[in-house]
């Protein structure tokens, strides 16, 4: 075993580690934030992967999204061998490399594609971790993959730098996850905002459908509302997609809420990654940090269904696009750097 493996305390309830140290398991924490000043997303994400017929592998993957000027926009990944992994038991603190994700915490560097970046950065932590999926779904293998959300709506503050540039994040809109199972998803589209223009709100939204054997299950639709709050929780199953590239339209209601909209980017503001199943099988996921929402909250009153609430996001959502394919329409690309 290459796994280096220590103890300590509990932190957020979700975040520590669930890795077993054989194949047939993926794993991943991510920071994505909004930098207030620049307008500028990024994306900061470790992964473990429990290749089944190969030692297991480890990656950094870092992001930048500028709205202002698209060659600005690019991300790295960076391999790493389990010789170069430190994780802890029962408290959030993974370390690879020379990037550390942990409670409160993210660090790192890494160099490709050109670039070089480093990040120092501490975010608030002590809310609920938010579950997406109903319960059910958390039991056995109902869902391949299982999301967390330990601090789905928190700020940032650090400094990111970037070819040589560094750029001071002040309380930025922030979330941060964690997932992990045996494969990902046939297909699926993602996104989570907590930054509105003119609503105290946080919506957090996955679709997604599922390969057994060989059949595909329907869309499974989780979308959770912080309004007023409390969570509101929405959910619908259907054979139809509502995603394409870049766009998603959003119409699912509970006996009291209806929410229905759009969250959409542009090809632009996109960038392609390549996922790997324990198996080997690929997923392509199209992912962009300056995405943007329109979405109506309605209610059910005597009449009938009522607006209440209209949330607005330009360029604060965060969201993916995934399938079995790259869509060649995304010009851009994760620079891949081998262990």
């Amino acid at each position: 075993m290459f796994l280096r493996v220590s103890c300590g305390s509990v932190s957020e309830e979700d975040t520590p580690h669930r890795w077993k140290g054989h194949g047939g398991l993926h794993e991943a924490w991510f920071l994505t934030f909004t930098d207030p000043a620049s307008g500028r997303g990024y994306w900061i994400r470790s992964s473990l992967l429990g290749h089944k017929e190969a030692d297991p592998s480890a990656g950094v993957w870092f992001a930048q999204f500028d709205p202002a000027d698209p060659m600005r926009t690019f991300g790295i990944h960076r391999r790493f061998g389990f010789g170069e992994v430190t994780i802890k038991d029962g408290i959030f603190d993974v370390r690879i490399g020379q990037a550390v994700m942990a409670s409160g915490h993210a660090a790192g560097s890494v160099e490709g594609g050109g670039h070089q970046v480093s990040w120092e950065l501490a975010y608030v932590t002590g809310e609920p971790t938010y579950r997406l999926l109903s319960d059910v779904w958390y039991r056995g293998r109902l869902a391949s993959t299982k999301p967390y959300s330990p601090n789905v709506a928190t700020t940032v503050s650090g400094v990111v730098q970037v070819d040589g540039r560094s750029a001071d994040i002040r309380e930025a809109t922030a979330s941060q996850g964690h997932l992990y199972g045996i494969r990902h998803a046939e297909r699926w589209a993602w996104a989570v905002c907590c930054d509105y223009q003119d609503e105290d709100a946080v919506v957090q939204a996955l679709t997604a459908q599922q390969r057994r054997g060989r059949f595909v299950s329907p869309y499974a639709t989780f979308i959770g509302v912080r309004w007023g709050g409390r969570w509101i929780r929405l959910s619908k199953t259907s054979r139809q997609r509502d995603f394409g590239l870049g766009t998603w339209k959003v119409d699912v209601e509970s006996r009291r809420y209806r929410l229905t909209g759009r969250i959409e980017a542009p090809a632009r503001a996109l960038i392609r990654a390549r996922y790997e199943d324990p198996d080997g099988v690929p997923r392509y996921c199209h992912n962009s940090e300056i995405s943007s929402s329109r979405l109506a909250l309605f209610e059910r009153r005597a009449g009938g269904f009522e607006e209440v609430g209209l949330l607005e996001s330009r360029g604060t959502t965060h969201a993916e696009w995934a399938g079995r394919t790259p869509a060649p329409q995304v010009e851009r690309e994760f620079a891949e750097v081998a262990r």
